[in-house]
């Protein structure tokens, strides 16, 4: 049965649509929390390139699952689902939680549940990752994929070598396709347990680089470099978050890989492209409610106000 008394609301979308603003503003006016659901955000020590709420704005609202988790360790999609849980739990009843960010895969997971994937062997790891660093390995292990399971290897494309790798681990680890285990997982979750609903905002393609050209500008002034500069320092270039966009080019940066100027294209090429896979990833979701970033936010806040109406 669904807890009526403590509502979620989604508030996503690409990087610089806003989102975050917009979540802040509504969990304000309507007594409500912020659960972070970005990805970067989440690791202590990473501020600036990862777009962070700024203190004041943390004090303006209770903010959880944001900046708490230290270095070296890393967050995996399936520990971000328990602490979400665990989280959600800990806030009082009837308090609107407005879940904020762009990781999609973070979303479903919560929404979605996650079915239990057994480790793969690291020889089998190995082996595959071998196998596509060859010439024709993607496309000979994307045949394979579609031989063991056509429905799934139907859905991949031959350039998104992570899932095809993935795919074919998992068979050879597991000795079930992809779909099967996917549909054992269908016939046995549960549920999203609490009230959902879904909105985002959303600009022409031309306003949003605009924007993310802007963002870049303003990450660099407040001193980007300088904050993985202290994170090169503190031995942490090999930590997974340092691969994100914004980091992995200012570390080319300070290897003198890139100049100022070239530092700031990457960044703001890279994140176009990080923004053009989210938009495609939360466009499959029907339930989503779309409002013009530039003048949506009050259809946005009255559809918001609706859902929380008792």
């Amino acid at each position: 049965m669904k807890n009526l008394r403590k509502p979620v609301i989604f508030v996503v979308g690409a990087t610089a649509t806003g989102k975050s603003e917009w979540a802040l503003k509504l969990a304000q006016e309507f007594g409500g929390v912020i659960v972070n659901c970005d990805s970067i955000q989440v690791y202590k020590k990473l501020d600036i390139g990862a777009a962070k709420p700024t203190k004041e704005e943390q004090a303006l609202v209770p903010h959880y699952l944001l900046d708490y988790v230290n270095p070296p360790q890393e967050m995996t999609a399936g520990q971000y689902c328990r602490d979400f849980y665990e989280c959600v739990e800990q806030i009082p009843e009837n308090t609107p939680v407005f879940v904020v960010g762009g990781t999609g895969f973070y979303f479903m997971a919560i929404e979605k549940g996650m079915y239990p994937v057994l480790p793969v062997p690291p020889e089998i790891q190995k082996a595959v990752e071998g196998e596509l660093k060859t010439a024709e390995g993607a496309e000979k292990l994307h045949k394979e994929l579609l031989e063991k399971d056509p429905e799934y290897g139907a859905k991949i494309h031959l350039s998104d070598h992570y899932r095809i790798g993935r795919a074919i681990e998992l068979i050879r680890s597991q000795g079930k396709s992809v779909t099967q285990i996917q549909n054992e997982f269908a016939e046995t979750r549960s549920e999203f347990p609490f009230p959902l609903l879904k909105i985002g905002p959303s600009w022409d393609r031309e306003v949003l680089k605009e924007r993310i050209a802007l963002r870049t500008k303003k990450m660099l002034e407040q001193g980007l470099v300088q904050e993985v500069q202290n994170l090169l320092d503190e031995g942490l270039e090999k930590w997974a978050p340092m691969s994100s966009v914004g980091y992995k080019e200012t570390i080319a940066f300070l290897k003198n890989d890139l100049n100022s100027e070239q530092l700031f294209e990457e960044i703001s090429k890279n994140t176009r492209q990080l923004a053009k896979r989210q938009r495609t990833w939360f466009q499959r979701d029907k339930d989503i409610h779309w409002f013009s970033g530039s003048d949506g936010f009050s259809e946005a806040r009255a559809m918001v106000e609706k859902f929380l109406k008792p």
